[in-house]
Parts: C-alpha cells; structure tokens; sequence
C-alpha cells in the first residue's frame, strides 16, 4: 500500500465535502435562503414585472342584503370582472340568495370552520356550484409564506377532497397537498384596492376590472391581528394575502427553490474550487476574496428572485464558502504547526549536535564575559569592573580579576565625586595618584577607566599594571581607551535590547498581541537565530581562508565559493559561475578534456584525493589544486537522511581546494640545497678515501689482506654513490610523481601504527591479541598516503568485526627483490570468515559498483581493489572458520643493494591459507 503523506488532510477535505452536499440536500439551510429573501423583498429590491390579476373590494360592513350584494355583483360583472369572490366573515343568508342568483359570484367560508360536521342548513355548501373554501395561510420561518391548495374533509360521512376557491376560480387541476408560495413581489407596488361606494357609484374605469378576479370582504379584519409577510409593513388582511394567492397563481409566478440535487452540486464543486484558490492566497486576501464570491452569489440570487421566482441558496453558498475559508486556514495552520513542531524539533537537534555559545546580549550576565574579554588580550595584573545602578549616580563593584572586590580601597561611590569624576572629566584611561586598590607594590601602576557611550555612564574600569621592560605607557594607555570604547559599547546596546525585551514581555502587551500562550514560532526563530549566526561565522571564516576553496555538485554546477577561490579564478581570467567543474579545471590547469575526466573520475569513483599543479597565474606562485569528493556522514544522531543519500554515488560534491605551496616549497628547496650540499660532501669525502686507497694500493696489494680491504672499500664507495645517485634521481622525479599519481614516499610502518591507534578501543573491547613483525628500518614505498589511511581503517574494522573474542590479529611487512622490488603488507585473523566463492563474486564487481556500495564488505573490497590506479596490489582470501587474509603489495622507493635487504619480515601465518585475487586479473 502507497504512503500517502497528507492522508488526514485528504480525508477530512472529503468528510467535509460530504457534509457540506448533505446539509444542503436535506435543506438544513433553508431558512437561510428565506431570511436573505426576505430582507430582499423588505428592502423593496424585487419588484414583480405582471400586473396582479386581482381586484380588491373592501365592503362596508360584515354584511350585505341580497339586493345589494346581487348589484355590486351585477355592476362589477359589467365592467368585465373575472370572477366575484365573497370572502368571509361577510356572509349572512343573502349571500345564499345571490350566489343561487347568479353564477358569477363565488361565497367561500374558512376551510375547517365547522370541524368535520356540516351544520344543519350549510350542506348547500357542499352542493352548490358558486360556494368553495378559504384556506388559512402558513407560518413559515418568522412570516406566512403559502397558502394550501385544498383540504380532504370527513363531512357527509365519507372523505370529499375540498380545494381552494382559487383552484376552483382558476379551473385547472392541482396537488391538493401542495401549497401556493406565495410571490411577494407583487406587495412592491401593491394589489388594486377599491371600496364598495366606488363601484356602486360607477367611479371605476372598465380596465381597471375587466379580466380580473374580484375578492370581496370586509376591509379590517375582526378576529385575526393578520398576517405578517415579508415586502409589507403592517400585516395583510384575509382580503389582501387570499388576492396576494390569487395574483401569484394566474401570473403563475411562486416562488421555488432549486433542486437539492443542484443545490448540492454547485456546493461540492465551488468548495472543491475553494480548496484550490485558498492554497495560492494570504488569509487577508482569501477573506477578500471570499467577500467577493459571497456579494457576487448575493447578486446572481437578486437576479434569480427578480427574473425568475427562484429562491437562490445564498445560505448554502455562504456556508460553503466560510467552511472552506476556516477549513483551509485551519489545515494550513495545523500543517504549518505540525511542520513548525518538527522543524523545532530538528533545530534543537541540530545545536544539541553543535556546540553554540551563548550569545553575549542572551548572556544572564554581561560581565564575566567582559572579563574573559580583557583576561585573552591585556596583560593586567589586577582588574575590577564597577556598574552604575539604575537611576542613580552611585556605582557598585560587580566583578574582579585576579584579585577580590574587597581589594578596593576607595570607600566613596558617587561618580559626581572624586575619582569617578577625574576619570569622567579627563575622557580615558586616567592614571591614579592616590590609591584606589590595596597596594600590592610600588612598581603597580593603577588605572580608572569610564565606560561611557551615546554621553550615558554605564559604569567605571579599574585596573592596575605592573610595567615591565620595554613597557610604553602612551600605547597602553591607548589600548586600554580602545577596550573601553568597545565594552562601552556592548553594555550600551546590552541595555537597550534589556530595555526593549521588557517592554515586550509585559503582561497587557502579550494578550494583545497573542503572545501569551505557546510561542513556537518564538522558539524557532531563536533557534534559527543561533544558526543563522553559526552560519555567518561558517562563512565568514570560509571567506577568510588563505586556501581558495570550491565545491561543486556532480552536475557541474557551483555549490560554494570564497572570496580567495574567486579571486583567484579572476586573475586567471576564469568565470566560476558560468564555468562547469569540467570547464574550470582545464582552464586552470591546462588540461585536455580527457585529461580533466579522467581526474574527476578518479576522484569521483575512487574517491581519492588528486594533486594538480595550478599554471603560473600573476600573483599566484606555486599553486596546488586538490580535488576530493565530498560525502555526507551516514551515521546522524538524528536519524535524518542526508542530501548525499539522493546525489549520484551518494556524493555532495567534489571540493577543489586552491593551496598555496610558495612556502612549502621554499622549504623543500632548502631541504633539497642541504640534500645537494651533503651528497657533495659525501662525496668529497668518498673522493679522499678513493684518492688514499689509490695511494696505498702498491703497498696493500701484495697482501691478500690488502686485497681484501680495498676490495671492501671500493665496493662501500660504489655502493654509497650508487645509493646518492638514487636518492638524487628520485628527488628529481619526484614533481612529476606527485603530478598525476598522487603518491608520495610513505612510510608503512606509520600508517599503520596510527591507523591501530585510531581503532584501539574495538581491540580492546574484543580482547585481541596483537601480532606484528616488521623491519626495524622499513624502506619508503610509493603511495597515496590518505589512501592507504582509509583502506587500512576499512580493513581493520573487517577484521575486528569478523574476529573472534580472545582471538589474535597479524600484522607482518616484508621486503622483497622478486619479481620486483616491492613491499609486502600482510593482515589476517582468527575470526569466522567467509566461504570463499561468496569472496570471490564480490571481488569480481567493478571498482565503481564496490566503492558505491551500502555493504561494508564490497566498500572495503573496492577500495582495495583502487590500489592498483597508483601502482599498489592487493589480494584477498578468506576460509570458514578461518578469517581473512589480506596482502597489499607496494613498490619501494628503493636504492638498497640486495645485500641490505633481509629475511627479518617473514610471515607468522603465512602458510595458513590460500592468497586469493591479484588485480592484475580483474
């Protein structure tokens, strides 16, 4: 299964998406939706564009004769009404008489108000074609929202399904159980009202009637306070909310909302959308943006509303958008937290690695590293310092060296007096005639010094100084002014960053600045202020180096440089930045292109220090570059995984390092002059003794002693030039060894003495039991002598780790003529060992796959397998049961006659197995 880094994250945006679709499904946001309608239609925003077809006649009174009702209706059939329409509580039983009359007049009574018992004389209710039902309004969300479409009634001993009088009016089929909403638009700008009087006295225009239905009834309402609907003022009468039905019904305009589905739909993606943008913006501008989603939803809702009766789900959008706000701040902040927690965590790692001092301002004292201070540079023989209490123009002695405050004589402590004074008058060091410290000799000379910055007394600087030879009195005295200059100015700026944390740390300032709780941010960044100045002083330091210093990645590309690599490389006529590794190596050392990989891939795959000399640059004589690759330490304490572990080869980087062998060589060339002029007098000498022998040859000849000595001497003479001619043969060669090869005249014998001491304490721990034998004046062999460092470490710790406890460890080196003249390094042990084929399928790898490897073993195999670049051998056997054996084989820097070569470095256990792999087979 894949790690899925983020998966709480993952999981909780889809539990939230979820969520969010489900509540708007199941419209829990509904009365959200309303209540933004509402304030829609009482700000007067949403007007309807149809004329109301309904016409309201408020009668006089809760009553009317027949005669009259049968007029009004009569008129108002005239003008080209619709329909008439009596609603209660105006009846009586002329209202009987007219509806039976004519069939233009329609009497209704409340739905429900005789329960389910029709009352003895009403059943014409039930059978008449110009009687139906008023339904009461709902109560919806604060206000009266629809009006129901029918009822299903028990009367007249079965179910009848009653509807509406506008059902009824409108003559269409309709959901008894559903309900008209109500469009409240129409309120705007209000439903025609006319009174009785008006018509009956014939003041009403025919269009004002003509197509309309006419409600009738009385104009106050008598039982009912009304009923309080959005876009009105003052609640509606029965008359005017059963006309608001009426107008919503035949303009077919109720207001509805979209279907959950869709409502869900466009949640899920503007919250899914919101989770993209959120992650680009600040928590400023994602409130501005969220400002401006929610007034651009609330404007395409007023849109919706006026254009299409749709109540927009402006509830449901705004909680989708502040949820998403929240949820991706919150994310953000948890992440940021948890990333701030881990980040903490590995700072403090990182300095528990370290060592980091304690800055001077972080200092709970400043004072004992002031003395410190003065301690490393002035030779004083006593010192005390004195601070001024705050607010105050007294002093007190705070702390001493090399002596005691009890060793102040001076009694007064006021600086307004004598000799703070003085010393305060007279700007510097000031030299005290009377005595301030308990005399300890009268060759102690003392001192006063103020400390004194920005005009403000920080304190008083007491000391005293024995003169000795040669002693200048003005230069001390102007070194101590400079010291005091200094230290004045540390206490200064100490106290003001004092000053200034106390203002930061008090109570009423913390709250409001939400600095009272957990500070983690705090903490690291005091953590990454102890790095930083770790790092500024790395480079600092880096840049002040006398050695030029590169380092490149394996890319080519420029990691690091100081300020002396890149002046260097601009008095070559070399551009470090634009140049790759590659590029700058054959400019600096004139080198072909093959040349030049060929020393990278040394240096990269063997991972071998290269020597290269530097062309003559102005300015820059005798230069060496060194090339050697860069890795990372496998073994952190805190477990972290390196940028090596990811670079090819697992490398950093190469590092070329620019040394300046002026001096070097300059000390090489006087060891060569008094080698030059030693072998002259050698054989000056040498010359004589020929010359004497010469002399007396005639009288020793004849006798076969004689004979005998002079033969003796010819062939010491013979043998010292021959061995001079060597040594002076080498030394010439000796530039050109180091050129490419990289080696040197080792001595064997000390490398490995140091490479035992290096690895003493698994000796120790292992209890073994350490068997060498070498000759007591080894001969120097060509080698790479870091080289043959780290592969001695590498083999020592395999046989060590390989060895058995109480076991024995051997160490044998010896001389040899044959086939050529060499020197033969040999260790083995008594430990478990391997089977020798598993051996020999590792040592058939390359070089380059061993050296890479994560396996100590294969690293240590290609690393003894590299011997061979500069001319070494090695070979490697192994038995169960047995251990190992290893032999490297080394070419002598030899000028010894066969006869100075001895048999004293034989093998102790040579004869114990097998010698495995020469590399002249791989």
């Amino acid at each position: 299964m894949p790690n899925i880094r983020n998966w709480r994250e993952i999981i909780a945006s889809l539990l939230l998406l979820a969520l969010l679709v489900a509540l708007s499904v199941t419209g829990v946001w509904r009365n959200g939706n309303l209540t933004f309608s509402d304030w829609l239609f009482n700000s007067g925003l949403v007007a309807a564009e149809a004329d109301p077809q309904v016409l309201l006649v408020e009668l006089d009174g809760p009553s009317l004769e027949s005669q009259a009702l049968s007029t009004l209706v009569s008129e108002l059939d005239a003008l080209g009404a619709r329909a008439s329409v009596l609603l209660p509580p105006a009846q009586s039983p002329s209202a009987q008489a007219a509806a039976l009359a004519t069939e233009a007049l329609l009497v209704t009574r409340f739905a429900g108000e005789y329960g389910t018992q029709v009352p003895d004389g009403e059943a014409w209710l039930y059978q008449g074609t110009g009687t139906s039902w008023v339904t009461a309004p709902q109560f919806d969300a604060g206000y009266f929202r629809t009006v129901p479409a029918g009822f299903v009634d028990q009367g007249i001993n079965q179910a009848t399904a009653i509807p509406a009088w506008f059902v009824k009016v409108q003559g269409g089929e309709r959901d008894l159980a559903d309900a008209v909403a109500l469009n409240f638009a129409f309120l705007e700008n209000g439903l025609p009202t006319l009174n009785q009087r008006q018509i009956l006295a014939g003041e009403v225009i025919p269009e004002l009637v003509q197509g309309r239905v006419v409600l009738m009834a009385t104009a106050a309402p008598t039982a009912s306070p009304g009923y309080q609907v959005p876009g009105a003022a003052e609640p509606l009468s029965n008359l005017q909310i059963q006309g608001l039905a009426w107008a919503t019904v035949a303009a077919d305009a109720e207001l509805r909302f979209p279907a959950p589905l869709w409502i869900g739909l466009v949640v899920g993606l503007l919250f899914l959308f919101n989770l993209f943008v959120f992650q680009w913006l600040s928590v400023v501008n994602g409130a501005l943006y969220s400002l401006v989603v929610l007034v651009g939803f609330g404007l395409l809702g007023w849109w919706l509303l006026e254009a299409f009766d749709t109540l927009p789900p402006v509830a449901d959008v705004t909680a989708a958008q502040l949820v998403s706000l929240l949820f991706v701040y919150q994310a953000r902040w948890y992440t940021e937290a948890k990333t701030l927690t881990t980040m903490l965590g590995t700072t403090h790692s990182a300095l528990f690695e370290r060592y980091v001092p304690e800055a001077f301002n972080d200092s709970e004292s400043p004072w004992p590293k002031l003395v410190v201070f003065i301690n490393q540079q002035l030779n004083l023989s006593r010192t005390i310092l004195l601070e001024r209490v705050p607010g105050d123009h007294r002093v007190r002695e705070i702390q001493a060296l090399n002596c005691s405050i009890d060793d102040i004589a001076e009694q007064r402590r006021d600086y307004e007096r004598t000799p703070y004074s003085d010393a305060l008058q007279h700007r510097g060091a000031l030299q005290l005639r009377r005595a301030f410290l308990e005399r300890k000799g009268d060759e102690e000379l003392e001192y006063l010094t103020p400390l004194i910055y920005a005009g403000e007394v920080l304190g008083f600087w007491a000391l005293s100084v024995v003169p000795e030879e040669n002693w200048s009195q003005e230069a001390f005295e102007n070194n101590i002014a400079s010291f005091a200059r200094q230290i004045s100015e540390l206490l200064y700026h100490r106290q003001q960053l004092e000053r200034e944390r106390a203002r930061q740390r008090r109570l009423g300032r913390r709250i409001l600045a939400l600095n009272v709780g957990r500070t983690p941010h705090e903490q690291l960044r005091s953590a990454q202020e102890l790095l930083g100045n770790r790092l500024v002083s790395l480079e600092a330091m880096f840049d002040n180096l006398d050695t030029g210093a590169i380092m490149y990645d394996l890319f080519g590309q420029v990691l690091q440089v100081n300020a002396r690599a890149l002046e260097i490389a601009g008095e070559a006529k070399l551009s470090v930045y634009r140049m790759t590794a590659l590029d700058f190596l054959c400019g600096l050392c004139d080198l072909t292109q093959d040349d030049a990989r060929r020393q990278l891939r040394h240096a990269t795959l063997k991972r071998a220090l290269v020597r290269l000399p530097v062309k003559p640059i102005n300015g820059y004589q005798g230069l060496i570059l060194l090339i050697r690759s860069i890795s990372e330490h496998s073994d952190r304490s805190d477990g972290r995984k390196g940028a090596g572990l990811f670079m090819p080869f697992k490398l950093l980087g190469l590092s070329f390092e620019l040394v300046d062998m002026g001096h070097t060589n300059k000390a090489l060339g006087f060891r060569d002059d008094l080698l030059n002029q030693l072998a002259l007098a050698i054989r000056d000498r040498l010359s004589r003794a020929t010359l004497a022998a010469r002399l007396a040859a005639p009288e020793l000849t004849p006798l076969a002693s004689g004979q005998r000595v002079l033969s003796a001497l010819r062939g010491t003479v013979e043998g010292i030039e021959k061995a001079l001619t060597q040594v002076e043969e080498q030394m010439e060669d000796r530039p050109e060894a180091l050129r490419l090869a990289s080696t040197t005249p080792v001595n064997l014998v000390r490398l490995v003495e140091d490479a035992l001491l290096r690895n003493q304490s698994p000796l120790n721990e292992k209890r073994i039991d350490l068997a060498s034998d070498w000759p007591y004046a080894p001969s120097l062999v060509w080698a790479d002598a870091e080289v043959v460092s780290r592969v001695l470490d590498r083999v020592l710790v395999l046989l060590l780790k390989d060895a058995t406890p109480d076991g024995r460890l051997f160490i044998t080196l010896s001389e040899h003529l044959e086939p050529r003249q060499q020197t033969r390094l040999v260790l083995s042990n008594e430990g478990y060992g391997l089977p020798q084929q598993t051996l020999d399928q590792i040592w058939n790898q390359s070089v380059a796959n061993l050296v890479d490897s994560d396996d100590p073993l294969e690293e240590t195999m290609g690393m003894l397998k590299s011997l061979e670049s500069w001319g070494g051998r090695a070979q490697v056997s192994t038995r169960v049961g047995k251990g190992f054996r290893l032999e490297m084989d080394f070419s002598t820097l030899g000028f010894r006659e066969e006869h100075i070569l001895s048999d004293r470095g034989h093998d102790p256990v040579g004869n114990q197995m097998q010698s495995g792999h020469d590399n002249d087979n791989m």
